[in-house]
């Protein structure tokens, strides 16, 4: 395993679409291997998901999610378990939408209001190449929909309503404003 440098905005990688991983090459040597890598790469730079775009890689595969629930006792509503998905697209969106600041690895240190869908229905593959039918509500879906949006070449700012909200992440915990991870 290998932690990969990650792009960032401005570099045409993340404007690209994602090329679908083929199901006969998702069990291969170089496929394994960047999951492992993206997975690293996520842990390393302390990031809720990852795209291959972000690690140089065109192809749709995201990463999500983390390793171990928190140790206190107190609920974390921003915990899901680490799952990795090959050509994921979503199937369902609520109607219901919700502004929240999303941040990025690829933007570092800054963060902006996004209005997305509350629930969502994703469906792809897993790292075996098994089927994989997720539905997922509140945080986790507003991740779904970050980390899916990066395999159409989009970046949070795009899908941004006021770019006013675009801002350091420094000022807002200044502020009070708890900053999210990607």
């Amino acid at each position: 395993m290998a932690i990969r440098k990650v792009a960032v905005m401005g570099n045409p990688i993340l404007r690209r679409k994602a090329e679908q991983v083929p199901p006969d090459q998702i069990s291969s040597p170089r496929i394994q291997a960047l999951i492992d890598d993206m997975i690293e790469t996520q842990r390393e730079y302390g990031g809720i998901g990852l795209a291959a775009p972000q690690v140089h890689e065109p192809l749709a595969i995201v990463a999500l999610g983390l390793d171990n629930p928190p140790t206190d006792d107190g609920e974390d509503s921003s915990y899901f378990p680490r799952m990795v998905l090959i050509n994921p697209k979503i199937t369902e969106f609520s109607t219901q939408m919700e502004a929240d600041w999303e941040g990025c690895l690829s933007v570092p240190d800054l963060s902006g209001m996004v209005k997305r869908s509350v629930a969502v229905t994703v469906e792809g593959l897993d790292r075996h190449g098994n089927p994989v039918k997720v539905s997922a509500e509140g945080w986790m879906a507003r991740v779904f929909q970050h980390e899916i949006d990066h395999l159409h070449g989009l970046l949070y700012i795009d899908r941004m309503g006021d770019l006013k909200t675009l801002s350091f992440n420094r000022e807002l915990s200044r502020r009070g404003v708890e900053t999210p991870a990607e």
